[in-house]
């Protein structure tokens, strides 16, 4: 029973926590000189927020399974479904935006970095979807080496997915990318 209190509260959670931060800080209106970027921009930065939590998070629990000798069960198949859908729909969203940022006059470093970022995130999106087609082999039928696979691959997934974070955070931080000034 517990199970399914906490399949039916996860997704109610991560909504609450997803909103835990819309208070914006007021800044002095001062010339607002360079680049206005559209507004589907914005859809990208809440998506990478479970892009990078829940994967991460799923990684944890599986670690946590092992060293308790569990088996895989429902709370770990619906946090790699939630992982996988979070890095998905990232990766939508991230073309979504470099679509409409690609044609602005931005230095050509900053493109080709944009460039990076765009292709790794349709990987990890391929990576994912592959992680929960092997998730779901294993649920029909159970063999060591389909679980040994989904949970290397998705450890891998969670170092690319870190490495992509550390892109993205290098195109806003470092080259103002996706921030209006």
């Amino acid at each position: 029973m517990m199970r399914f209190i906490i399949i039916l509260c996860a997704p109610l959670l991560f909504f609450l926590f997803s909103h835990a931060h819309q208070e914006q800080v007021v800044v002095p209106e001062t010339s607002k000189e360079g680049i206005t970027y559209p507004s589907v921009v914005k859809l990208h930065p809440p998506a990478v927020h479970f892009a990078v939590a829940l994967p991460l998070f799923t990684l944890i629990l599986i670690g946590l399974y092992h060293l308790k000798d569990r088996k895989p069960d429902e709370v770990e198949f619906l946090s790699i479904i939630l992982s996988s859908g979070g890095v998905i729909a990232s990766a939508i969203t991230g073309y979504v935006a470099h679509e409409s940022m690609e044609n602005l006059p931005i230095e050509k470093e900053t493109l080709d970095l944009l460039h990076t970022h765009e292709t790794l995130g349709i990987a990890l999106a391929g990576l994912f979807s592959l992680i929960t087609v092997l998730r779901f082999t294993y649920a029909l039928r159970k063999t060591s080496f389909l679980h040994h696979l989904y949970v290397f691959l998705l450890l891998v997934g969670v170092a690319l997915i870190l490495y992509q974070g550390n892109l993205g955070g290098k195109l806003v931080y470092d080259f103002g990318l996706g921030v209006s000034r």
